[in-house]
Formats: structure tokens, sequence, C-alpha cells
């Protein structure tokens, strides 16, 4: 018996190639439909298939173990490469502000070895007046040879007035023994100074004992030359915390000095102090240009040019190490995506049989890479900066352990371990991490890219 199936009213013949075409037409509607919404580049398709590839399993080729270790790699990169170099930039700060608390930032002299008092006092304060300086005022620098019970060593005489003395927070912060009141007070300045410990260490002498300063200039008289010499009184005993500066200084009234060297009524030489000592070359660049009058300029670099190229020269080469160290905890990360793309090789053929793109398969292999290393940079730099941010306290508990890191009596360090945050510098190293994190991960991404599905599907 044969069964023939009723024609409906209205209904239109059914055949076999139209069945076909019609379900052809449904899935291509439902392919575009898909492909319409995977095509978003970086959208939240291409985004959770990476992330749940960063989360296989250890029967799934472990690659968020792996993507664990190069995640830990990296933070710990990040975080090292901030702390150490604000711990550099903290150490580069304290060395400088001791060896320019003994000495000005700037030195303007003027051409003529005797200038008269009112064109000094005019040119110090329009220097006073430039953006960014601190204080200006005249000094006057000498050489000279100090001797007390027998004992004798060499000085740099520095003359200044009391009223600058006192702008000098350093000097006054520094005083260990005896103050400044007698400072400057009597005919012609008195005869009150202020010298270094160590030098007071060398000549063997106290607080109000007498000192001899001996002039290199001999004086020339009707009578013939002779040294200049005249007794002192040691009013006040400083540490600056500069080797240097405690054992040659010696801080004398501007009135005293004057007279004791013959340099007339005024200083040649005006000290001036900015507030960023980093600014010293553009500074004495807007002097050389603008100044009322013709002048010789110099500055703290110019006198203490191998600390300040050794500073450099450390600073640069820290930092260099610092970004290989970086490039080298990426290889955990280009570890990860290169075994990721191994074992996900049947996915990215199925995914680009359904019709993703080869841009779609890069960027998702880009996505996970990336978020490895975005991740760990961020997390980097909240514990370098936390870390610096509570140094003091990091110290405390390490010293419980290991006892005193740096002594204050050997490294005149009474604060810590002393580290600067320098927030242009934290912005690069987070730029560094992403963008080498990023160029790691671009290859695998794109060798996955290129998978042939045929050959990917071959032997599954």
């Amino acid at each position: 018996m044969q069964f023939v199936p009723q024609k409906d009213a209205g209904a239109e013949p059914v055949t076999a190639s139209g069945a076909v075409s019609s379900a052809a037409s449904g899935m291509t509607s439902g392919m575009g439909a898909k492909k319409s919404a995977i095509a978003a580049p970086f959208g939240k398709f291409e985004r959770t298939i990476a992330w749940r590839y960063l989360g296989a399993r250890k029967s799934q080729g472990g690659v968020g173990l792996i993507a664990g270790i190069s995640f830990a790699c990296i933070t710990l990169a990040i975080a090292a490469m901030i702390i150490i170099m604000s711990i550099m930039n903290g150490f580069r700060a304290e060395l400088v502000s001791r060896i320019l608390g003994a000495q000005g930032h700037v030195y303007i002299e003027t051409i003529s070895d005797t200038p008269p008092l009112l064109e000094v006092q005019e040119m110090a304060t329009w220097l006073g007046a430039q953006e960014g300086v601190d204080v200006a005022f005249s000094v006057l620098n000498k050489q000279a040879f100090v001797t007390a019970g027998g004992r004798g060593s060499g000085a740099l005489v520095k003359g200044i007035s009391p009223q600058d003395l006192e702008r000098l927070d350093f000097v006054q912060k520094g005083v260990q023994f005896g103050n400044f009141d007698g400072f400057g007070q009597g005919e012609f300045g008195g005869n009150e100074v202020a010298i270094g410990r160590q030098m007071a260490g060398t000549l063997g002498v106290q607080l109000g004992d007498t000192i001899t300063l001996i002039s290199p200039t001999p004086r020339v008289t009707a009578f013939g030359s002779s040294l200049t010499r005249k007794p002192y009184v040691v009013g006040a005993i400083f540490s600056l915390g500069y080797a240097d500066a405690d054992s040659l200084y010696i801080y004398m009234p501007m009135e005293q000095a004057l007279l004791f060297f013959a340099q007339g009524e005024a200083s040649d030489e005006i000290e001036v102090r900015l507030d960023n000592p980093d600014d010293v070359t553009d500074f004495a660049s807007t002097v050389r240009r603008n100044s009322p009058k013709p002048v010789y300029v110099s500055d703290w670099k110019d006198r203490a040019s191998e600390i300040a190229s050794a500073l450099r020269v450390e600073q640069v080469a820290m930092r260099f190490i610092l970004m290989i160290v970086v490039i080298i905890s990426i290889f955990p990360v280009v570890a990860a995506m290169i075994m990721l793309v191994k074992n996900k090789g049947k996915d990215i053929a199925i995914l680009r049989t359904f019709g993703t793109t080869r841009a779609s398969i890069l960027r998702i292999f880009f996505i996970a890479g990336v978020s490895i290393g975005a991740a760990g940079t961020v997390i980097g730099l909240i514990l370098g900066v936390v870390f610096c941010l509570g140094i003091s306290q990091v110290q405390a508990v390490i010293e419980i352990f290991t006892g005193p890191l740096f002594p204050p009596e050997v490294y005149q360090l009474t604060d810590g371990i002393p580290a600067k945050l320098v927030w242009s510098e934290v912005a690069m190293v987070a730029f560094w991490g992403f963008l080498i994190s990023s160029i790691a991960t671009f290859f695998p991404a794109r060798g996955a890219s290129k998978l042939d599905p045929v050959e990917a599907l071959r032997f599954e």
C-alpha cells in the first residue's frame, strides 16, 4: 500500500533541493548573525574566550599554572624596579643635599676682584628676584691655614653676614656645640668663628678655645711682606654630614673676613640657592643671557663634576639593568602563550570553521597574554609604591631579625633608608612593563592566527 500525502490548500510543494536550500539559507543567516556578534574587535566574545583559556586546568596543559607564575614574575620585577629606583633617588637626594648643604647651587662672580658694595647688593637683589631662587647673598670663599696647640690644617674660610647665616637652616641645625649668638658681634664683626667637627678633632680644640688663621697671600708693607696672622675664638662647632665641609670649613663674619683677606668693601662672589638644585643648568643659562652686569657663572655640577658624573652614570646604568630584568621576567609569559597556542589548536580550528577571522584569533590570544602583563604591572606598581611609602616600617621589621642595616653613626641616616618616589619614573615603569608584555605576546598570538584549520584537525 502506497501512502500519498495529501496537499493542503494553499501549500507550496516541497522538494529535497528546496529543503537543503532552506536549511542552508537558515544556517547562513545564523552564521551571519554570529559573525556580526563576534566581529567586534576586543569585544565580549574575544575577551571571554581569552580569559577562559588562561584558566585552563592541569589536565588541559597547565596553562593556568604557568600564567600564575608569569604574573608573579612580572609583579616582582615591576615592584623591584620601582623600589630600587626610589631608594637610589633617595640616596642621591641625600648625598646631593649634604654636598649642597655645604656649598651653594650657583655662584656668580663679578668681573672686578674688588667690586663696589652697591654693585654687589644690586646684583644679589636681582638674583633673589628670579624665578626658582630660594636665597641669594654675598659670600667670600678664601683658602687659609689654621693652627692650634702645635697642630695645623688647611681651611676654607667662608665669610658671611650674620643675617645671611641665619637663612642657612642646614648650618643652624648642624651646630653640635655652642651657638651663633656672638657671631658678628663686636668691632669689625668680632673675632668669633664656627668650625667643623672634624677640624676641631684634628686641631684638638673645644668650644671657647683659640685658633690662629694664617692667610696664604702675603701682605706687602713699607717694611716688606709678611703673612697675615690673627687669633679667633671658637664660638660654635658644627657637623654638616659631609666630610669635606666638617674638616675644611670655617664660617667667619663677612666684615671680619673682608678685613683679614684685604678684600675691600665687598666680596666678588654671590651664592645662589635654588628651590630645585637640578635646575642649575637652566638657571645659569638664564643669568648669562639676562644679567644686568657682566658676570662669571658656575654651578655645583661644575665644582663637583666628578660626583655629578658618577651619579649620572650610576643612574643610567642601574635603570638599564632594571629594564633588562623586566624583559627577562616576560619570558614565562611567552612560554605560557606558546603552550596555550599549542594546546588550543583544535579550538582554533573550530573557531575558524565557524567563521572567526584570523584577526579575531590574534586578538583572543593577544588579550590573554596582555592580561597577564597588565595585571602583573598594576599589582607590581601598587606593591612598589606601598613599600616605598612605608619603607621605615619595613626597615624596622627587618632589623628585628638582622640588627641595624645602616647604623646612623656610620651612614648619617637618622631617618632610616631614604626613598624618593618620582612619579614620572613610576609612569615610565608602568609603560615599559605593559609595552614589553604586549610585544612578547604579539608573536605567539600572530602564530595562532596563521594556524591552518585542516592541519589542526587532521590528527584529532
